[in-house]
């Protein structure tokens, strides 16, 4: 019991990724611990607040097969992403709307370069108190809506990039004019 990095207070979720890697949401010290399966702390994830990457009593997680991850955020009402690396990606409050065009709810994540894309929404309303997380091998997001007494159900679609299909941000662009 503690909070220095490998201890706990409270540990609530655990998962592991396809390398074996243990992942465990310390509800009570606001973060997320990686270890290894040996048991070396690999990472630490997260701090107490509101902000981006931040927790206020995480809960439930799941690791895709893209090593990506997903901790319910249980007294910010969301979900929130990270990569395998741990860095954070974006947060999910259930309040995705479609696109009159398109009919769909996009995001990009340009690091493995992976177009993201969450769509097929079963719902379009906010969380309450979400206090688990689960992802398929067919990349549907389940999330157990505690205080609005459902399950809300997400579907992660992804199109891999190739280095023909991606540009990195542009630095001093220019215009030549002839």
């Amino acid at each position: 019991y503690g909070s220095e990095p490998g201890q706990f207070n409270l540990p609530w979720g655990v998962d592991c990724d396809e390398s074996g890697d243990i992942y465990i949401s310390d509800w009570g010290n606001h973060r997320v611990q990686i270890f290894s399966p040996d048991g070396e702390l690999k990472n630490v994830v997260g701090e107490f607040g509101s902000g981006n990457g931040q927790f206020n009593r995480p809960t439930g997680i799941t690791v895709d097969n893209h090593g990506d991850f997903y901790v319910a955020d249980w007294g910010n009402n969301r979900v929130l992403m990270y990569n395998s690396e741990g860095q954070y990606i974006w947060s999910f409050y259930g309040d995705a709307t479609l696109s009159k065009v398109a009919r769909n709810y996009m995001l990009t994540n340009a690091v493995p370069n992976r177009l993201r894309e969450m769509g097929k929404l079963e719902s379009e309303k906010y969380l309450r108190r979400p206090r688990s997380v689960r992802i398929d091998e067919d990349f549907r997001l389940y999330i157990p809506d505690f205080e609005s007494y459902r399950i809300q159900v997400y579907q992660k679609d992804f199109i891999e990039l190739d280095q023909t299909q991606y540009a990195g941000p542009l630095r001093n662009p220019t215009l030549e004019v002839t």
